[in-house]
C-alpha cells in the first residue's frame, strides 16, 4: 500500500510499515484494491500538498472550458443584464454546472472584484496565485475584462476555475476540503477516517515509537480498522460481508460493548476499530499508555470478537470482491451547503 507523506523520518517511516504489516498481506492488498489512501501530514501541512490529491485532479480542464465557454456565453448574451435577473442566472447556472459534473463554480458579484483579494480568500497559495488569476480571466474572457478597479462581468457572474496544486488542479470545493484538512487538525484527533473517500489521514507525530501516548496504542491500525470495516460493510452479501458484517459485528458490540476504552462503549464503529488494533497488537512487554490494548484482553472481554476477526483474518479475499464505499454525508436537499453552492461577493 502506498504511503502518502512528503517528509517521514526514516524511524517513523519502518514504524509505519511495520504496523500495517500487522494487517494480513491479502487483507491489506484488499484495501489497496479497494482504493483506501494512507496519508501521512506533519508541520504545516495541509491534506492540499499530499500527492493523495492527485486522485481528485481535474482531467481535461481545457476541454472543459471549451464546453463550458461554448454554452455560458450565448446564454448570458441572449439575457438583458439587469441586476433583477441575476439571483434566477445564478441558479440556473449553478445547476447546470452540478448537472454535467463541471469543475467550476458559480460567483456573484456586485462590485468590481480584485483577483489577489479574491485569491486569498479562496486560499490560494503564493506559488500558484498569478497561474489561477489567469486560469480566472481566461475562463471568464467571453463574458468580463479586467480593468484597473478590478473585474467585471456583464451580468454580474463569473465561474471559478480549478485551483493548481503540485499534483494537480482541484475544483474549488475538492480544494476548500484539502486545505482545511491540516496536520494539526488530523494530529488533534490522533488520526481520522473518511470513508466516502476512501482516505486514512494521520499525523507523524503518533507514529513512531517515541511518540507521545503511543505505548500499545497503534493510530494506524486503528485509522486502517476503520477503513476494513466500511470496505467489508460495502461488499456483496454473497461474499459472506456486507450485511453480514454488520449484523456480526453489532452482536459482538451488543453482547460485550468495551475492552479497552469508553470511546467503543457507544459507538459500534470505534468498537470495531479498537477490536482490529487490539486483536493487531501483541502484550507490550515495557511502559504502554494502555497496557489492556492487546490480544489477550480481547479474547478475555469479547471472546466473540475475537473469534470473528480470527476468521476475517484468516480467509483470503475474493479475487473479483468489488466494495463500494459509503455514500458521502450530505446536508437535506435544499439546505445551503457552502463547500458547494454559489459564492456571493459584495
Amino acid at each position: 500500500m502506498k504511503i502518502h507523506a512528503n517528509h517521514l523520518p526514516p524511524l517513523t517511516q519502518r514504524a509505519l510499515e511495520r504496523d500495517l504489516r500487522a494487517f494480513p498481506e491479502p487483507w491489506l492488498n484488499f484495501m489497496d484494491s479497494y482504493g483506501v489512501q494512507l496519508v501521512v501530514l506533519d508541520g504545516q501541512e495541509t491534506l492540499a500538498d499530499s500527492s493523495a490529491v492527485a486522485r481528485e485532479a481535474v482531467a481535461d480542464e481545457a476541454g472543459w472550458k471549451q464546453r463550458v465557454q461554448g454554452v455560458v456565453a450565448p446564454a448570458l448574451a441572449a439575457v438583458e443584464p439587469q441586476p433583477h435577473f441575476r439571483s434566477a442566472l445564478v441558479d440556473q447556472l449553478h445547476s447546470y454546472l452540478e448537472s454535467q459534473g463541471s469543475p467550476f463554480r458559480v460567483a456573484s458579484h456586485n462590485a468590481p472584484v480584485q483577483l489577489d483579494e479574491l485569491a486569498a480568500q479562496r486560499n490560494v497559495t503564493l506559488p500558484y496565485r498569478q497561474q489561477w488569476k489567469d486560469d480566472l480571466l481566461s475562463l471568464n474572457a467571453p463574458w468580463s475584462s479586467l480593468s484597473a478597479e478590478g473585474l467585471q462581468s456583464t451580468h454580474g457572474i463569473f465561474l471559478l476555475p480549478p485551483v493548481p496544486t503540485a499534483h494537480g488542479s482541484l475544483s474549488d470545493r475538492d480544494y476548500q476540503n484539502a486545505f482545511s484538512t491540516t496536520a494539526e487538525s488530523v494530529g488533534e484527533s490522533l488520526g481520522i477516517n473518511r470513508g466516502a473517500e476512501q482516505r486514512v489521514l494521520l499525523h507523524s507525530r503518533y507514529l513512531g515509537d517515541n511518540a507521545p501516548e503511543i505505548g500499545g496504542y497503534r493510530v494506524a491500525i486503528h485509522e486502517m480498522g476503520h477503513a476494513l470495516d466500511y470496505a467489508l460493510e460495502g461488499l456483496p452479501d454473497s461474499t459472506g460481508y456486507g450485511q453480514h458484517h454488520k449484523d456480526a459485528v453489532l452482536a459482538c458490540f451488543q453482547e460485550a460493548k468495551s475492552f479497552t476504552s469508553d470511546r467503543a462503549d457507544d459507538n459500534v464503529r470505534e468498537f470495531f476499530a479498537e477490536a482490529v488494533e487490539a486483536y493487531l497488537t501483541p502484550p507490550s512487554q515495557g511502559f504502554d499508555f494502555r497496557p489492556e490494548n492487546h490480544r489477550e484482553t480481547l479474547q478475555q472481554r469479547n471472546p466473540r470478537m475475537a473469534a470473528y476477526l480470527d476468521h476475517l483474518f484468516r480467509t483470503t479475499p475474493g479475487a473479483d470482491w468489488v466494495s463500494q464505499p459509503p455514500a458521502p454525508v450530505g446536508l437535506p436537499p435544499g439546505f445551503p451547503d457552502p463547500d458547494k453552492d454559489p459564492i456571493y461577493l459584495p
